[in-house]
């Protein structure tokens, strides 16, 4: 039986992950959408973009620098979730809708009258700023223009915007809603910014090297581009850097579609019609990740390396690690294309060569081999490293390096695509209830990665390696007043605001009661600050105490206590 319920589950995601991008494009073409929002859509980033750790889901639409902008169901349905939260998509609203598919609107400022009465309650049931709800069908229905919240700068967000997608309801498809803004004005073609060889067979090199080497970009005429020719040995890939961009807006997003030809014959092509939140931590398998930790680049790789992991990759797996005989010539071409059908070319004149590399490529050996199917385990003087299998995309070799508070593990530039454990070993005497493992930024600056005390060791689960630390934190959060002072009359406000900080670990809790009564305040990180709206829900005297306290990640607390007047 468990058999049975085990090929289930595997079959069933494989099927949400292997999803086509013709079946989903079938359910896009039914409805009559309209836009969220009632301006001229802009896009500051678009479907598919690499981003951190990811590929970007959705649409971010500018929405003039400010926030405030009514923001408007696209179609008939139900709001289906509801999400709230510090970081990521700050205040996020889900709707499901007739045709099977559901929209998403995200960063936003607050929900229309109806929702937001509906969310306070919700908040003030479980005395929780954050939370994540699922409301019945018939609970908070909605149509097409329907007023359901407005725009705003919450979450993860770094300027006021929309973030919009559409996914495929009841999977973890996300799709490509670009088709719906036809009004978005866009003659632009992408642009070429720069463009690599790889060498990745064993002795593989490309003009003599077996490092990987940039080509110098010639124009030909506007859109069409070329490069000296490349002499190879061995097995060579390539990746590019590019970027496109719509009439309205300088900002650089990413492609729609790469292609790589050789001699007319496809044998790359890489498509952001859709993918599967199953597989975006993937990206870092489709980029150049020692480059992008290095000088914060993105390099996409047209090698079809990962071509059975990433369905947006419609290759054969390394199909774009080419070979070629001595003498023999070709031509690649890479084409790239944004949603309108602008595009950009660029050839690549090979050549296949016989002769030794110049410029050698060093590949380190250590004791601490690591094995893409295989666990490892490794015990050191001061702490103890665990990797799960799978941890890596790839066999490595770790360079490992302690003392007893501190350790590098290898170095950034290498992505995980699993945590791995980091423990560190009690010293001659127990580590105190102020310490906390630390991860190494750079040499002045340090956070803290989630620590847990098991059996006297501190522990760490972590997806980055790099260096960690055992550092020190006995300093409590500060909180400080911003728009009152003691004993003030707060009759004419409506909202009481106050600044928060902690300057180690950071904030882990905060909570504000009023005549000993919970009351709602909302954490914006960005400016430290949380924020009381007044409202029915605040239970207010003549003369009232107000009491704050900000607990941070070593449980180190603050109380700040107050009088308030209303009268």
């Amino acid at each position: 039986m468990r058999k049975l319920l085990l090929i289930s589950i595997l079959f069933c995601h494989n099927a949400l992950w292997s999803q086509t991008t013709e079946v989903t494009t079938a359910l896009l073409n039914t409805p009559d959408f309209t836009q969220p929002l009632k301006i001229t859509p802009i896009l500051a980033g678009n479907f598919g973009e690499l981003r951190s750790n990811h590929f970007h889901a959705g649409l971010d639409i500018k929405t003039l620098h400010k926030e405030g902008f009514k923001v408007h169901a696209i179609a008939d349905g139900y709001v289906s979730r509801i999400k709230i939260s510090h970081w990521g998509y700050g205040k996020a609203i889900y709707i499901r809708h007739k045709n099977g598919l559901s929209s998403v609107y995200a960063h936003l400022q607050k929900f229309s009258p109806e929702i937001e009465a509906y969310i306070n309650s919700e908040q003030y049931k479980r005395a929780s700023y954050t939370l994540e709800v699922f409301p019945k069908e018939n609970l908070l229905p909605v149509f097409r223009d329907s007023l359901i919240a407005y725009s705003g700068n919450t979450g993860g967000s770094t300027a006021p915007h929309l973030h919009f997608e559409m996914r495929k309801a009841g999977t973890a498809i996300a799709v490509n809603p670009i088709k719906y803004y036809t009004n978005i004005k866009d003659l632009t073609p992408p642009e070429i910014q720069k463009i690599y060889a790889y060498p990745k067979t064993p002795q593989a090199h490309a003009n003599q090297s077996e490092k990987k080497i940039q080509l110098g970009i010639k124009k030909v005429t506007p859109g069409m581009y070329t490069t000296d020719k490349v002499r190879l040995k061995g097995g060579v890939a390539f990746g590019i850097k590019a970027y496109d961009r719509q009439d309205l807006a300088a900002n650089k997003n990413g492609i729609f579609s790469y292609k790589l030809f050789k001699n007319d014959s496809l044998l790359t092509h890489i498509n952001f019609s859709d993918f599967s939140f199953y597989e975006t931590s993937y990206i870092n398998t489709l980029i150049d990740y020692q480059q992008l930790i290095d000088s914060k680049e993105r390099i996409l790789m047209l090698d079809s390396e990962q071509a059975g992991d990433l369905s947006v990759v419609k290759s054969k797996k390394n199909a774009g690690v080419i070979h070629l005989n001595h003498g023999e010539e070709a031509t690649l071409e890479v084409v790239l294309e944004d949603f309108h059908g602008n595009n950009t070319r660029i050839k690549i004149p090979i050549i296949g060569v016989s002769d030794t590399a110049v410029v050698k490529k060093k590949i380190k050996k250590t004791p601490f081999p690591i094995y893409f199917k295989s666990p490892a385990h490794f015990k050191l003087t001061h702490a103890s490293i665990y990797f799960p299998a799978k941890s890596f995309y790839k066999d490595a070799y770790l360079d490992l390096k302690e003392n007893e508070k501190k350790i590098t593990v290898h170095h950034k530039g290498v992505p995980l695509h699993k945590n791995f454990t980091l423990s560190f070993k009690p010293g001659d005497s127990a580590w105190s209830k102020n310490s906390y493992i630390a991860y190494q930024i750079n040499k002045k600056q340090s956070i803290y990665s989630p620590t847990k005390r098991e059996q006297g060791w501190l522990t760490t689960h972590t997806k980055k390696l790099g260096t960690y630390e055992i550092k020190e934190d006995s300093i409590p959060p500060s909180i400080e007043a911003r728009n009152f002072k003691p004993n003030q009359n707060i009759k004419n406000y409506q909202y009481l605001s106050l600044t928060i900080k902690d300057i180690e670990t950071g904030i882990k809790t905060y909570e504000a009661y009023l005549n000993d009564r919970w009351i709602l305040m909302e954490y914006e990180p960005k400016r430290n600050t949380i924020t009381h709206h007044i409202g029915d829900k605040t239970p207010l005297k003549t003369v009232n105490k107000l009491e704050v306290r900000v607990t941070d990640m070593l449980n180190n607390s603050t109380t700040y206590s107050t009088s308030l007047q209303w009268k």
